[in-house]
């Protein structure tokens, strides 16, 4: 594997658990014991009762595109050779909204995707979405 130039997510260790299961091949999200909402990224407490106990779960990785945007330009020199790319915003289907790529086709608003996982580096597996 050559040296992967593009930035990488911040080693914190309050959203290991999601980083661990994406090197797994599983999107983990962390769920709130009291109200069952799930959250990302990591939080003490939970945004809809306050709660503070929770712990991570594994999830379908489904979900829909909300929005997208593509860029026409590389803003970091590593990402010249990809552009056009898609960045979007997928909300899970357990509520939770994320950002990032859409590999394997041109976005819509509406459109449904799975998660796959990339793994860029030996520490780093990132989260991308394809269509279903």
């Amino acid at each position: 594997m050559s040296e992967y130039a593009k930035p990488l997510p911040p080693d914190d260790p309050a959203n290991r658990p999601f980083w661990d299961g994406a090197k797994r091949g599983v999107l983990m999200l962390q769920r709130c014991l009291d109200c069952g909402r799930h959250r990302f990224p990591a939080a003490r407490y939970c945004v809809q009762c306050r709660g503070e106990r929770s712990e991570w779960v594994s999830t379908s990785g489904a979900g829909v595109v909300e929005s997208y945007c593509t860029f026409h330009r590389a803003y970091w020199p590593a990402f010249a050779a990809e552009v056009p790319y898609d960045v979007v915003q997928v909300r899970l289907d357990e509520g939770v909204r994320l950002f990032s790529n859409l590999v394997g086709g041109r976005p819509r608003a509406g459109m449904r995707v799975r998660a796959r996982f990339d793994p860029v580096t030996p520490a780093v597996t990132l989260v991308k979405f394809a269509p279903e």
